[in-house]
């Protein structure tokens, strides 16, 4: 049996709803983890209420917890913006599963509202990237870094690598998760015939022909904060840290310069993210 994990925070109630519909129509079995949110829901699923906003990861890992009790083969993770519209989506991302030809799959991601599809980011031993542009044509391919939201997991390489790293809150959960993965022989394979429409970013900033994603000032203080957290990790390739610390503050003095009404919020959390990043304060 396959078990949903989807984590919500004052979520689109319509959209979590379909999300449901279309799991339980594939013959998942969805678990709702509400982290606190104030707008209520009433779904068709086992859920979970937290008395706080724990974050994803921990949220991740009390879902996990529970689904683990269920006795599941393998477990999906879904964010509460993502949109699935093709009826075989879990068989495909199963199959290879089932198949013993991987223990990890996840789907290609198009946009909600722009429609392009976003670029596979593979880590290279040294902290490189490289970034993969499948079609839907496309063979299947192994990587070593996806995002959570459509990543199918066997239960047995689930226990192996081991849950969400906690203190991350929500930023980098997913990469860490990945690469730490990675180090223990699991990489993920790409089925491109597997596609879920997501959202990465509150909003967008169009800056001339370019596109920068627009996070909360408060979302971006984990993101800046978190790229310090890499530094303190075995397996993270330190020039990848590096790398994403430097994209982390370029980023927000982009951000700080072209958000009118939130410049100052802006500067504080790029200042105490960097802050805390240094000092080594990793609380919620």
């Amino acid at each position: 049996m396959i078990y949903a994990i989807i984590v919500i925070f004052n979520s689109n109630p319509k959209k979590i709803y379909n999300l449901i519909e279309a799991l339980i129509g594939s013959g998942v079995i969805p678990v709702v983890v509400d982290n606190a949110s104030i707008i209520s829901t009433n779904l068709k699923c086992k859920t979970i209420t937290l008395d706080d906003n724990y974050g994803i990861a921990k949220a991740q890992n009390i879902g996990v917890d529970y689904v683990l009790s269920q006795k599941p083969s393998a477990v999906i993770f879904f964010d509460q913006d993502s949109v699935i519209t093709d009826s075989n989506f879990i068989d495909k991302l199963y199959r290879p599963i089932l198949n013993n030809n991987a223990k990890i799959t996840a789907p290609i991601f198009i946009d909600n509202v722009k429609g392009f599809t976003y670029p596979i980011v593979e880590i290279t031993m040294n902290g490189g990237r490289v970034k993969h542009y499948p079609s839907i044509t496309s063979d299947v391919f192994f990587v070593n870094n996806v995002i959570s939201s459509g990543t199918m997991v066997e239960v047995g390489a689930l226990k192996d690598i081991g849950k969400m790293l906690e203190p991350l809150f929500i930023d980098y959960v997913d990469t860490e998760w990945c690469l730490r993965a990675d180090k223990k022989g699991f990489k993920v394979l790409i089925v491109p015939s597997a596609r879920m429409f997501h959202s990465i970013g509150d909003k967008t900033l169009k800056i001339g022909r370019f596109y920068v994603p627009k996070h909360s000032p408060s979302r971006r203080y984990y993101r800046i904060r978190n790229s310090f957290y890499l530094l303190r990790l075995k397996h993270i390739p330190k020039l990848m840290a590096i790398r994403e610390i430097t994209f982390s503050v370029i980023h927000q003095s982009i951000l700080i310069l072209f958000s009118d009404g939130e410049r100052l919020q802006y500067l504080r959390n790029l200042i105490k993210g960097c802050k805390d990043g240094v000092m080594g304060h990793f609380n919620k």
